[in-house]
């Protein structure tokens, strides 16, 4: 039960960040602004676990802390803000969040000679149909949709090396994300200190400015952190990372009641390819396969 719930609240703080980025867009706020709302808190309540861990990851590989920083870090948060300028909420969540495992799976075969069972080749494959579906949309459509689809595909691929880089470097949950949250939050500073200009963030609405505190700073940078590692400790790994592909139909949904978005039938298959991809390759749905077919754990 209280797994359940600790998923749900995950799930639901996940979907929110999207329609923040995207709230943010529409209002024309710099991503920087918002970056300081989204890393500020969790760099605050991480610096004490952070400063009594620096010398153990200090040690971790250089190459894997740079992965953390570059792929979960402000560049990342930055390039998906600007994807958001030219793209709705229901393309952004599903584009990025459907090609991460795509993307980790094939930095698992070429760099580490990983193989991949015959279930999640069936359910990458349904990943990458659904993203030519959704791609193939916006370069019909014209516009510039397009290159928000584009960078959203590159937002993917920033998460899956963060994700890899994560494991590799051999730090505990909670030491990458004080890492990851002090690093983002001093970078974000020396970036605005270089920009030269007053915060926009004083310029926003109460209740706006309170959304993404709420979303961005606590519920993004405190509250899933802790939600989704009690959800995987009480269900398992697979549950959550299936049921974590739900997003971007939570995402679309609370995009068209709050934004008024339209989500359309092409976006909709695609969507839906994408999540029965991420649930076949995280093998909740089971697929029937011969025993000499294995994953290289």
């Amino acid at each position: 039960m209280r797994g359940g719930v600790a998923l749900a609240l995950t799930l639901l703080v996940w979907a929110s960040f999207f329609v923040s980025l995207r709230i943010g867009a529409r209002a024309s706020l710099p991503a920087l602004d918002l970056a300081l709302i989204r890393f500020a808190p969790a760099a605050l309540v991480f610096l004490p676990l952070f400063i009594r861990h620096a010398r153990r990851i200090a040690q971790a590989p250089k190459r894997y802390l740079l992965g953390i920083i570059v792929g979960g870090g402000l560049p990342y948060f930055l390039i998906a803000g600007q994807g958001m300028h030219y793209a709705s909420v229901s393309d952004g969540s599903t584009l990025i969040l459907g090609t991460i495992p795509l993307f980790v799976s094939a930095i698992a075969v070429c760099c580490y000679g990983e193989r991949v069972s015959l279930a999640r080749r069936w359910g990458l494959a349904l990943i990458l149909l659904g993203t030519l579906v959704m791609l193939s949309m916006s370069l019909l459509q014209g516009g510039e949709r397009w290159k928000g689809h584009l960078i959203f595909v590159g937002c993917g691929l920033l998460w899956a090396y963060y994700t890899v880089s994560l494991r590799k470097a051999g730090l505990t949950p909670w030491q990458g994300a004080s890492f990851l949250a002090v690093t983002s939050l001093v970078l974000t500073l020396l970036a605005l200190l270089w920009r030269q200009q007053p915060l926009q963030l004083v310029s926003l609405p109460l209740d706006e400015l309170l959304f993404h505190i709420g979303v961005q700073g606590v519920g993004v940078g405190l509250v899933s952190a802790f939600t989704f590692a009690y959800a995987i400790t009480r269900l398992g790994a697979e549950v959550p990372a299936a049921i974590g592909s739900l997003t971007p139909v939570l995402a679309s949904l609370l995009a068209v009641l709050l934004l008024g978005e339209h989500v359309s039938a092409r976006t909709m298959l695609g969507m839906l390819l994408v999540v029965m991809g991420v649930c076949l390759a995280s093998q909740l749905l089971r697929w029937p396969q011969r025993k000499s077919v294995a994953i290289a754990r």
